[in-house]
């Protein structure tokens, strides 16, 4: 997937706080400084950032601020070994290389301790007819079996309810594809479902309060 402009440019920012939190590696209990390199990509409040020309400049980075800790946890360890590592995961790959395992912990505990921000754009109402196939999709697959206490998940589980649309697009195809291979599960179970079906998935879960 090629990157737009405006990523670039957002990108080019990211790696730009690589250099203080490379040099506060070894400071494990400073989770809130190593966490500001995550506001480059990761909006905490608002709308999305924008590029120049208007459009969102990272559409597919999901909200992590109110995230389960656990769930964040094993991300940034996966993106350490490679073991999540799509084309869309190169940056995190770079940006965890220098964190130890307790400085993972520390981040992952402080950004799940954050307010979830309140991004989703509620583009599909509950009326709508995508919005009520998927909330019967979700149901009939029986995805809370996992994403449970009202799709806000738990511990590992990761919460999906008012994920950003691009976001859950994206990492549901690179499931389906085999791209993201750190959930064998997720990719097994993905591939039942026709592209109709997804994209009404998609808009159940992105726009649900």
């Amino acid at each position: 997937m090629s990157l737009s402009r405006g990523c670039y440019q957002y990108l080019a920012t990211l790696l730009m706080t690589l250099a203080p939190w490379n040099l506060r590696a070894t400071d494990a209990g400073d989770a809130k400084e190593q966490a500001r390199a995550c506001v480059a990509c990761h909006p905490t409040s608002g709308p999305p950032m924008l590029s120049a020309s208007g459009s969102p400049a990272i559409p597919v980075t999901p909200i992590i601020w109110g995230q389960n800790a656990g769930y964040l946890y094993v991300q940034l360890r996966d993106f350490k070994r490679a073991t999540r590592a799509s084309d869309n995961d190169s940056v995190m790959h770079a940006m965890t290389q220098p964190l130890t395992d307790a400085q993972m912990l520390s981040i992952a505990e402080y950004v799940s301790a954050q307010p979830w921000p309140a991004l989703n754009s509620k583009s599909t109402p509950p009326t709508d007819l995508q919005f009520r196939r998927g909330e019967e999709l979700v149901a009939y697959g029986d995805c809370g079996a996992c994403h449970f206490n009202n799709w806000q998940g738990y511990s590992v589980t990761p919460r999906l309810r008012g994920q950003t649309p691009e976001y859950l697009t994206m990492t549901i195809g690179e499931f389906r594809s085999g791209k993201r291979a750190n959930s064998p599960g997720m990719s097994d179970l993905l591939h039942v479902y026709s592209e109709d079906e997804i994209n009404a998935i998609v808009a159940y879960l992105s726009t649900i309060d």
